[in-house]
């Protein structure tokens, strides 16, 4: 699984999430809210909320497609270090 084209993708959705979330915030957009409940977020912030977590998500996959690119890159070491076995004959 390539983690880093996960990274930019979840990247590009945080940006058009977060942008959107502030745009509801900004406008003060709410609709017809009936709800009293003193928990009750508005949509906006609901955005902003959901543009956090794909935040979050967007880094852990960065950090795992560094972790994968240096593993690889380790091995390709290792293998170059190693003798190549001399054929007698």
């Amino acid at each position: 699984m390539n983690y880093r084209f996960i990274s930019i993708a979840g990247l590009i959705l945080t940006v058009l999430l977060a942008i959107d979330g502030l745009f509801m915030v900004i406008s003060n957009y709410k609709p017809d809210d009936t709800s009293n409940n003193t928990l009750h977020m508005s949509d906006g912030v609901t955005v902003l909320v959901a543009a956090g977590l794909l935040l979050i998500v967007t880094i852990v996959a960065f950090v795992l497609s560094r972790r994968s690119q240096s593993g690889q890159s380790a091995v390709d070491v290792k293998k170059s270090e190693e003798p190549s076995p001399e054929v007698q004959g």
